[in-house]
């Protein structure tokens, strides 16, 4: 009796744990549900977000004083008798080193902007690998499609043959029409088998994107989402200089520099030091009195070392309000040259969607008509069959295409980019 409900248990739990991978197999992938888990498991990712923590936590760091010292002092001890017991002056002092103030102050400011650069190398690295992963997501996606179309078309073609076959045995056609659509056949299952590799290899840098195993199974892509008309430049540049973290990260070491000049001229200001001092002596006059000092530094500016720091500085800054300007300058030819594509492909979709894959398809409805009523060749339809194929892998191309440079003006631009004028 147990046995046999153990065993019923077992296969309850076979069944159900089938029915679930069939209803992983049947659902599409999503775009949004890859980058989640790349955000999530992208080692790369986490590694950029745990140097951005490691700066935010130097900042409480760079501004705090330098621990007390404790100060214990035994004076005027006889030979032969104890220092700690039987010295005749017994002092306990506490000193503390308290750097000038301005300073410790722009150490703060640079530990901020240095903290502020790392989070914007954080983000930076977070657009980079979202592209990439929405890149590798289209040409899985498109390999896909071409997969699909491959089939389409080697079933296309082996309804080819038949006719071809059935007209020579009828005595309707010659037999170099049989031997054509089997070497067309031939050839498209040799493509197939070329995009169904390259497939496999798109699916292998999606796993790896999400940490993965390589040879990790994923279901079909899911459909892309229709394109739609595009903002023009100055709103996508506009936005860059507010969101793009390249630009940000350039500005932010812009204020970091300035802070650093700052702070190599405080190398003139003097620092201070406190003291204070209670002592026990043998002497009644020294017995139970305290001294208490104040001490400050003497920066000496004739040495030239102090000079030389500001100057380093100086050039830090000039070097850090160049990038800036390069960041700006490359950002926005980017922009400039992934808007310009992404609106000649979506386009070449718009002409293709409306006009030009109908056509084409037409024309292969008639090229079959009429080469079973023996009314047009074999090369015909085979030209319309290789032109609609053509197409169709054209238009998925201008699909993916598309869409990876909505990714890349996202990227630059800080924001979804996708929408009305």
């Amino acid at each position: 009796m147990k046995t046999t409900l153990l065993l019923a248990i077992i296969f309850c739990l076979a069944q159900a744990g089938t029915a679930a991978a069939q209803a992983v197999s049947t659902s599409a992938l999503r775009l949004e549900d890859v980058l989640s888990e790349v955000k999530a498991r992208n080692p790369q990712l986490l590694a950029a977000n745990s140097l951005a923590k490691m700066a935010q936590n130097r900042v409480k760091q760079a501004y705090s004083l330098k621990d007390p010292v404790l100060e214990l002092e035994r004076m005027n001890t006889k030979y032969g008798d104890s220092f700690l017991n039987d010295a005749g002056d017994r002092t306990t002092g506490i000193r503390q080193e308290i750097e000038n103030p301005y300073r410790l102050i722009l150490k703060k400011r640079v530990a901020r902007s240095e903290a502020s650069v790392y989070a914007g190398l954080y983000q930076a690295r977070v657009n980079e690998v979202l592209a990439k992963a929405k890149a590798a997501f289209y040409q899985y996606y498109i390999y896909g499609k071409y997969e699909k179309t491959y089939q389409e078309t080697t079933d296309l073609l082996k309804e080819f043959s038949k006719i071809a076959e059935d007209k020579y045995a009828a005595g309707l056609g010659g037999q170099s029409d049989a031997i054509k659509a089997q070497v067309e056949l031939s050839r498209t299952l040799n493509q197939l088998i070329t995009v169904q590799q390259e497939k496999e290899a798109a699916r292998a840098l999606l796993n790896v994107l999400m940490d993965r195993d390589t040879e990790a199974w994923l279901p079909a892509a899911a459909e892309a989402g229709p394109g739609s008309s595009l903002s023009e430049f100055a709103r996508f540049y506009a936005a860059a200089l507010k969101n793009n973290p390249d630009i940000l990260t350039a500005a932010a070491r812009v204020e970091e520099a300035g802070s650093r000049v700052k702070l190599s001229k405080t190398e003139y200001l003097p620092d201070l030091e406190l003291l204070y001092r209670r002592r026990r002596s043998t002497d009644p006059r020294m017995d139970k009195t305290y001294d208490f000092n104040f001490a400050i530094s003497l920066p000496l500016g004739w040495t030239g070392n102090k000079g030389a720091g500001i100057q380093e500085a100086e050039a830090g800054k000039s070097l850090a309000e160049a990038e800036y300007r390069l960041a700006r300058t490359n950002v926005s030819l980017e922009i400039k040259d992934a808007l310009i594509k992404a609106k000649t492909s979506l386009r070449l979709l718009d002409l293709y969607s409306a006009s030009v894959l109908p056509q084409a398809q037409e024309a292969l409805k008639v090229a079959q008509t009429a080469y079973q009523s023996s009314a047009g060749g074999f090369l015909d339809l085979l030209d319309a069959e290789r032109t609609l194929l053509g197409l169709k892998l054209d238009f998925y191309r201008y699909t993916a295409d598309y869409q990876t440079r909505l990714s890349e003006l996202e990227k630059l631009a800080g924001e979804n980019v996708a929408g009305g004028k």
